[in-house]
Formats: structure tokens, C-alpha cells, sequence
């Protein structure tokens, strides 16, 4: 029998990660916590039988936004109404919260349910990807000299940048971007930032905001052909590859892709219910994941 829909604990994350394997998405123990340490009471689930059936995350970023993801449902246990429960349920956590503005990046097939529970269609998002086999085959033609040099010297992100992410993002996300750069590596200029890290089938590369088009691609040149993040996509002799989710609005961001050898995977929608933001799409080159914005 199922369970009330209740908040979702740290020892549910093994029972939860079965979802998310089963999905074949990308992410780790460690991208469930993260949620979690960031908004414990917005991790929602659904038990049946002392296992996960279902689950839904609610991120919030103050009130002005919050995101929805992981939106998840055992194969066995579909078409019985639970992710539409979730729904309802983190929605009316939001509404209790006054938070103006909920985003989400919806499936084809999730996407008529988030239709019929008010949200709206805003822009296309897509996942490229780059297999391990063309890693060695894929150089873009980036001037190396002039690329920027990552900037590694402290563990903190300036406040400058702080300001530029939330420029480009539409609110401050500086709580994320805090636990993201313990999680995997960076590169760091006066103006511009990338992170990746790992993920369960591939390495994640985002998120990348970036004040120029020259200023992306150099940096995101050094990410890739960093040592570090080369070794771990290769560890085990087993050639993992990289997933890179972007706005295909931002042409750059696709020509910056398509030059370092990606390839597009999959579209989704990102779809808004609440009122309208300002944020700069221009600057975005990387998302920094379905389940965070």
C-alpha cells in the first residue's frame, strides 16, 4: 500500500537512486544529497512496500523562484497518478512559501501533465553529448595560447561572479554554486566560470556563464583539455565521455558544442508556471542540470 507522500530522507537515497538508474539519467548519490543539503523539506517521495516508488525535488532560490526536478517514476508503478500527486504536493509547498515563479525542464512525455497543471512552455533545452571515443578524434580550433588560464588559487568564487550568475540566471544561486565547486573541478577567470563534474554514465560539464562568446569557448577549451578532468573520463582504462546540457537559443553555445566534437542526445522544454523572470540567456552556456536550472 502506498504510503502518504512524505519528505525524502538520506537513507532513502540507495532506494531512490534505483528510479533514477532505471530513468538511465546521469545522476549520482552525491546529486541527490546535494538537493537534499539544499532544501531537505522540498524532496519529496512516495513508499510502497519499504521501497521509492516516486519521487520530486523542489529547489527554491529565495521566493522569487524555485525549481522542480527529478520527477520520478518506478517503470512498474506508472500511469497510476503518483508523479501527479508530487506535482501537487511541491506546488503547494511553493504557494505556502509565496514563491512567484516555478520552473522546470520537462520530457515530451512529461510534458502534458505539467501542461495541465498551469505551466507554460518557455524555450528549448538540449543535452549534447561526447562518447569516450571521440574524445582523442574531436580538437576545436581554439588558439591555445590565448586561452584563459584557470584561476585555482583560492576555494572561493568572487562576489563579481556571484553577480554575474545571477545576471545571467535571473536570481542568485550562490548556495548551489558553493557545494558545486567542492563537487568536481573548475575554471575560474575575473569573468567568467565553468564547473563539471562527475556523473554516473559520463561527466557533467556545467554550469558555464560567460560575459563573451570568445570568453566561453577559451575557457571551456582549458576545461576539457585539463589533465585532471581528461584522466577522470578515462579512469579504468574505460572511455566515459562528457553530457553538456545548453539553450539552443544561445547559437554560440551550439557552434562552441558542435566544434569540441558534441553531438545532440536529446530536447527537452523548460516550462514556467508563475510570473515572468529577466535573465540573460545570451550569457548561459551550460545549465547546470535538469534537476537544478
Amino acid at each position: 500500500m502506498f504510503s502518504p507522500v512524505r519528505t525524502l530522507m538520506p537513507n532513502d537515497v540507495s532506494s531512490a537512486m534505483e528510479l533514477s538508474i532505471a530513468a538511465n539519467w546521469n545522476q549520482t548519490p552525491e546529486d541527490w544529497h546535494r538537493i537534499m543539503h539544499l532544501s531537505a523539506e522540498g524532496c519529496r517521495c512516495i513508499e510502497d512496500d519499504g521501497k521509492i516508488v516516486a519521487t520530486a525535488t523542489l529547489l527554491p532560490y529565495g521566493t522569487r523562484l524555485a525549481w522542480i526536478g527529478m520527477v520520478l517514476t518506478r517503470p512498474e508503478y506508472r500511469r497510476r497518478g503518483l508523479a501527479r500527486l508530487l506535482l501537487e504536493d511541491v506546488i503547494a509547498i511553493a504557494e505556502r512559501r509565496g514563491i512567484h515563479t516555478l520552473k522546470l525542464d520537462a520530457t515530451e512525455e512529461g510534458r502534458p501533465l505539467y501542461e495541465h497543471l498551469g505551466f507554460v512552455v518557455e524555450k528549448i533545452v538540449e543535452r549534447w553529448g561526447r562518447d569516450g571515443k571521440e574524445l582523442n578524434s574531436a580538437k576545436a580550433d581554439v588558439d591555445h595560447d590565448a586561452v584563459a588560464r584557470p584561476d585555482r588559487s583560492s576555494s572561493n568564487i568572487s562576489d563579481g561572479l556571484f553577480g554575474l550568475d545571477t545576471e545571467a540566471f535571473g536570481v542568485s544561486r550562490k548556495g548551489l554554486l558553493e557545494l558545486l565547486s567542492h563537487s568536481g573541478s573548475r575554471n575560474v577567470t575575473s569573468r567568467s566560470y565553468i564547473f563539471s563534474r562527475p556523473g554516473r554514465t559520463a561527466r557533467y560539464l556545467g554550469p558555464c556563464i560567460a560575459n563573451s562568446d570568445t570568453e566561453a569557448r577559451q575557457l571551456i577549451a582549458a576545461h576539457l583539455e585539463d589533465p585532471a578532468n581528461r584522466r577522470e573520463e578515462q579512469e579504468d582504462s574505460v572511455p566515459h565521455g562528457w553530457y553538456w546540457d545548453l539553450l539552443s537559443a544561445n547559437a554560440e553555445a551550439v557552434r562552441c558544442a558542435e566544434s569540441f566534437g558534441f553531438t545532440r542526445r536529446r530536447v527537452l522544454w523548460r516550462m514556467r508556471r508563475g510570473q515572468m523572470m529577466e535573465n540573460n540567456d545570451a550569457m548561459v552556456y551550460a545549465i547546470a542540470g535538469f534537476e537544478l536550472g
